[in-house]
């Protein structure tokens, strides 16, 4: 029963990659079971965060699996008809949040619409927009914001808003919330934020753990992301490449490395030993 059922499984998954509504509902229809069914077969569903992963959970495309298809709204709302049991919903919705795809089809939240139609999908909840801009999926967090989602300055900085950056900096943050929004900065690349908060104060070497993650600095995500150009600004700013994360006991230069960007590796231990 175990392999008919995962075979029920992928074919229904199949139609909903291919955007097959129609032989997706007739599947959900004749098999009952089928949305509580939990994939635990495969390397996608036998560790990590999508283990016994739900038919539902595959519509915010995360982990990637290839392109949404383009109806992928109607997708889900025929998932939301059979197989939209609360704890699913939860989990789905965190995983379009922190998905690239569905940020840059720009449809997530026309997917949470779907699943919490509702109106208990809160746009106000604390470090929401933490979800996306951590994620690779500024889109999702730009649609957030026009829905009224509070914007605080390392988000402004994420998203490269100078203007936002600048008017909420004059607030005189403490060192850490300005060290704090130059992590976010260098996660996503964003120079001219980045280089706004090293003027207003921040160094880029202080461990912090951005979006609850393990301590790092602003400069380890730098030169783990291939940010050339804000490394160097950091350096010459004074930033301490020697600084060691507290898990991988890595400094920027072995992040770099990690990340495979050797020119940047070179650069950070260069400067180790000559800080000057």
């Amino acid at each position: 029963m175990h392999e008919t059922e995962l075979l029920v499984f992928r074919d229904a998954l199949s139609a909903l990659d291919a955007g097959d509504t129609g032989r997706l509902e007739q599947q959900l229809h004749d098999f009952a079971w089928l949305g509580r069914y939990s994939c635990r077969v495969g390397d996608l569903y036998e560790h990590g965060y999508f283990a016994g992963a739900r038919l539902l959970w595959h519509v915010a495309g995360n982990p990637d699996r290839g392109p949404l298809p383009p109806n992928i709204v109607a997708v889900t709302r025929v998932l939301a008809r059979h197989a939209a049991w609360p704890e699913d919903v939860e989990q789905t919705v965190g995983l379009i949040l922190t998905s690239r795809r569905a940020s840059e089809a720009g449809v997530a939240l026309q997917l949470i619409d779907v699943l919490k139609g509702d109106g208990s999908f809160d746009v106000t909840r604390p470090g929401l927009l933490d979800e996306p801009l951590l994620n690779a999926a500024p889109g999702t967090a730009v649609a957030l914001i026009e829905r009224g989602a509070t914007v605080e300055l390392r988000h402004a900085s994420a998203l490269g808003d100078v203007e936002a950056a600048t008017r909420l900096v004059a607030g005189s943050p403490s060192q850490e919330t300005l060290e704090e929004a130059l992590a976010f900065a260098c996660i996503s690349g964003q120079r001219e934020t980045a280089s706004l908060l090293v003027e207003r104060g921040a160094r880029g070497d202080m461990l912090l753990s951005p979006g609850g993650q393990s301590p790092r600095t602003a400069l380890h995500e730098a030169a783990n992301r291939g940010h050339a150009d804000i490394v160097l600004m950091l350096l010459n700013a004074g930033s301490d490449p020697t600084v060691v994360d507290s898990r991988w006991h890595g400094n920027a230069a072995g992040w770099a490395e990690e990340g495979g960007h050797p020119d940047i590796a070179t650069l950070l231990r260069l400067r180790e030993n000559d800080p000057r």
